[in-house]
Protein backbone atom coordinates (compact mmCIF):
# COMPACT_ATOMS: atom_id res chain seq x y z
CA UNK A 1 0.00 0.00 0.00
CA UNK A 2 1.36 3.31 -0.47
CA UNK A 3 1.76 6.14 1.32
CA UNK A 4 -1.09 7.67 -0.63
CA UNK A 5 -3.34 4.76 -0.13
CA UNK A 6 -2.54 5.38 3.62
CA UNK A 7 -3.32 8.66 3.78
CA UNK A 8 -6.47 7.71 2.11
CA UNK A 9 -7.53 5.60 4.45
CA UNK A 10 -6.56 7.49 7.32
CA UNK A 11 -8.72 10.29 5.53
CA UNK A 12 -11.87 7.67 5.30
CA UNK A 13 -11.35 6.72 9.10
CA UNK A 14 -11.98 10.47 10.57
CA UNK A 15 -15.64 10.27 10.41
CA UNK A 16 -16.11 6.49 11.92
CA UNK A 17 -13.21 8.00 14.50
CA UNK A 18 -15.57 11.37 15.32
CA UNK A 19 -18.52 8.54 15.71
CA UNK A 20 -16.52 5.94 18.16
CA UNK A 21 -15.52 8.98 19.82
CA UNK A 22 -18.94 10.17 20.38
CA UNK A 23 -20.44 7.15 21.64
CA UNK A 24 -17.52 6.50 24.00
CA UNK A 25 -18.12 9.40 25.94
CA UNK A 26 -21.81 8.81 25.88
CA UNK A 27 -21.22 5.24 27.12
CA UNK A 28 -23.19 3.94 23.74
CA UNK A 29 -22.31 0.44 23.31
CA UNK A 30 -24.91 -0.15 20.80
CA UNK A 31 -23.45 2.97 18.94
CA UNK A 32 -19.56 1.76 19.21
CA UNK A 33 -20.49 -1.42 18.40
CA UNK A 34 -22.57 -0.36 14.75
CA UNK A 35 -19.15 2.42 14.25
CA UNK A 36 -16.63 -1.00 14.61
CA UNK A 37 -19.06 -3.67 13.13
CA UNK A 38 -18.96 -2.77 9.38
CA UNK A 39 -15.36 -2.05 9.26
CA UNK A 40 -12.35 -5.08 7.95
CA UNK A 41 -9.05 -5.59 9.73
CA UNK A 42 -7.42 -2.81 7.55
CA UNK A 43 -9.80 -0.01 8.38
CA UNK A 44 -9.65 -1.39 12.06
CA UNK A 45 -6.02 -1.07 12.09
CA UNK A 46 -6.13 2.45 10.05
CA UNK A 47 -8.71 3.69 13.15
CA UNK A 48 -6.62 2.74 16.19
CA UNK A 49 -3.83 4.77 14.41
CA UNK A 50 -5.71 7.30 13.87
CA UNK A 51 -7.48 7.85 17.33
CA UNK A 52 -4.09 7.58 18.37
CA UNK A 53 -3.21 10.31 16.44
CA UNK A 54 -5.92 12.19 17.85
CA UNK A 55 -5.14 11.85 21.46
CA UNK A 56 -2.97 14.40 22.89
CA UNK A 57 0.77 13.44 24.07
CA UNK A 58 1.20 16.38 26.66
CA UNK A 59 -1.41 15.05 29.12
CA UNK A 60 -0.47 12.48 32.00
CA UNK A 61 -2.55 9.06 31.22
CA UNK A 62 -4.08 9.27 34.10
CA UNK A 63 -5.76 12.58 33.15
CA UNK A 64 -6.88 11.35 30.02
CA UNK A 65 -8.58 8.98 31.33
CA UNK A 66 -10.02 10.28 34.15
CA UNK A 67 -13.35 9.99 32.60
CA UNK A 68 -13.21 5.95 33.24
CA UNK A 69 -13.10 6.70 36.86
CA UNK A 70 -16.53 7.16 37.77
CA UNK A 71 -17.64 10.77 35.88
CA UNK A 72 -20.73 11.13 34.88
CA UNK A 73 -21.23 10.88 31.30
CA UNK A 74 -21.86 14.46 29.55
CA UNK A 75 -25.08 15.80 29.37
CA UNK A 76 -27.32 15.48 25.91
CA UNK A 77 -26.57 19.21 25.35
CA UNK A 78 -22.95 19.11 25.70
CA UNK A 79 -22.35 15.69 23.81
CA UNK A 80 -24.29 17.46 21.23
CA UNK A 81 -22.38 20.33 21.33
CA UNK A 82 -19.29 18.42 21.16
CA UNK A 83 -20.20 16.63 18.63
CA UNK A 84 -21.33 19.18 16.37
CA UNK A 85 -17.51 20.57 17.06
CA UNK A 86 -15.97 17.32 15.83
CA UNK A 87 -18.30 17.26 12.59
CA UNK A 88 -17.22 20.81 12.05
CA UNK A 89 -13.48 20.66 12.41
CA UNK A 90 -13.43 17.48 10.29
CA UNK A 91 -15.50 19.36 7.74
CA UNK A 92 -12.94 22.05 7.84
CA UNK A 93 -10.14 19.56 7.24
CA UNK A 94 -11.59 17.87 4.37
CA UNK A 95 -11.87 21.54 2.51
CA UNK A 96 -8.26 22.24 3.29
CA UNK A 97 -7.46 18.99 2.16
CA UNK A 98 -9.45 19.59 -1.01
CA UNK A 99 -7.70 23.37 -1.42
CA UNK A 100 -4.28 21.86 -1.40
CA UNK A 101 -5.02 19.16 -3.60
Amino acid sequence: MSTTDLDALAERMLWPATRLIAAVHDRDDRASHDVLAGLGTVELRALCVVLAALVPDDQALTTLADWTRGAPPVSERQAAEHRAALEAELADARAARRRVA
